[in-house]
């Protein structure tokens, strides 16, 4: 019994050494390495394109504030940076361009993203900037990959490539990046415009978006472009994104508060003077008794209204047949030709206008009412 327990206890033993010798080597030669995962879009990121980019600037220590109030192009800060997005071109009237350039030439910074090939842009516009017509003889491919070297750098920024060609018209740009050299268009165009700077670039919602942010060096290329540029310490960047015009309401209250007040009381005065008072209620009155003439009249109109003019006119004949087989049987009794060249004799009336009267078709209010005179005038003459 001695034994067995002694061999148990060895084989126990020799176990754990085993065990911590193993233990010993998964520490020793082992290495923990952080697994990144890729998760589908939140709520919030759904909501704003743009948080990567919020979040990325206040880590590097600046501070980006998204707006969709186009009023605010009106009273832009001095200095700092603005991000224009597309979708502006119902937003820049001539007036709101010019302060706009204004603030750019007191030291502000505009980064502007260039609209779609078909949409207006009134920004573009004005600096001669138009897009670059490939010539339809030498079709090529455009790289996937940009590589833009800003002036004082080193080494060159690796960027997307794929957005569309650009070229400038009058106003030269002081740098550019793109395929220009090589008749290809610029994908970015620089503007020195007097203490301030302007940066126009196809693209660059798409690289700074939330999926393309950390792609290739474009969250460098655009803190590089505020380092650069942005005369506010820390950087301040006011973003304006899916610009909204303000409501009707907000536009008459803001412009024209004292007139919507005005108007807003005399509505009520006038709503107050026109609306019954509440009060005892008063017997109805008891209905009138309708005459028949009236509702005679009121099935002629009926009829007239529904183009039923023979209708109309088929009692005015017979009323008048009648009085004639009492007046003048003999003429009563003949044929109608006959009736009517005997009519026309005695009353002076042509006999064709009769005839009509007596037998013909009354389609339009002009021939059912010169039917209605004749046969008067006959009823007259018998």
């Amino acid at each position: 019994m001695t034994r067995r327990h002694n061999k148990a206890s060895l084989l126990v033993l020799f176990a754990l050494v085993g065990l911590t010798l193993l233990a010993g080597w998964l520490v020793t030669h082992l290495e923990y390495v952080p697994q990144h995962r890729r998760e589908a879009p939140q709520a919030e990121a759904r909501r704003n394109p743009y948080l990567a980019l919020e979040r990325f600037t206040a880590r590097m220590g600046g501070k980006l504030t998204r707006q969709s109030d186009a009023r605010i192009l009106d009273r832009l800060p001095a200095g700092g940076t603005l991000f224009l997005d597309r979708q502006r071109a119902h937003h820049l009237p001539p007036e709101r361009l010019r302060r706009l350039l204004a603030w750019v030439e007191d030291g502000g910074y505009l980064i502007a993203v260039a609209e779609y090939r078909d949409v207006a842009d009134p920004l573009l516009d004005h600096l001669g900037v138009r897009y670059f017509e490939p010539s339809p003889q030498a079709p090529r491919e455009w790289p996937e990959v940009l590589e833009v070297t800003l002036p004082g750098m080193l080494r060159p920024l690796r960027i997307d490539a794929r957005g569309p060609r650009l070229e400038a018209g009058g106003r030269q740009p002081d740098w550019s990046a793109g395929e220009g050299a090589n008749g290809g268009g610029e994908q970015i165009l620089h503007f020195h415009i007097g203490h301030g700077h302007l940066t126009i670039a196809s693209g660059l919602d798409q690289m700074l978006s939330n999926r393309r942010i950390g792609v290739m060096d474009h969250a460098e290329f655009y803190w590089t472009l505020l380092s650069e540029h942005d005369r506010s310490s820390p950087p301040q960047v006011l973003l304006l994104s899916r610009l909204q015009m303000p409501s009707l309401l907000d536009w008459l209250l803001e412009n024209a508060g004292a007139a919507c007040i005005a108007a807003a009381m005399l509505l009520v005065l006038w709503l107050w003077r026109i609306i019954p008072r509440f009060g005892g209620v008063q017997p109805e009155a008891p209905p009138a008794r309708r005459e028949l003439r009236e509702h005679l009249a009121a099935i002629a109109r009926y009829l007239w209204r529904s183009g039923a003019l023979a209708a109309l006119l088929a009692p005015a004949r017979e009323h008048f047949r009648s009085r004639l087989a009492l007046r003048q049987p003999g003429i009563a009794a003949r044929p109608p030709a006959a009736q009517a060249i005997a009519l026309a004799a005695r009353s002076g009336l042509p006999a064709a206008r009769i005839a009509a009267a007596l037998d013909g078709r009354a389609d339009t209010p002009h021939a059912f009412t010169d039917a209605l005179r004749t046969l008067r005038d006959l009823e007259r003459e018998l």
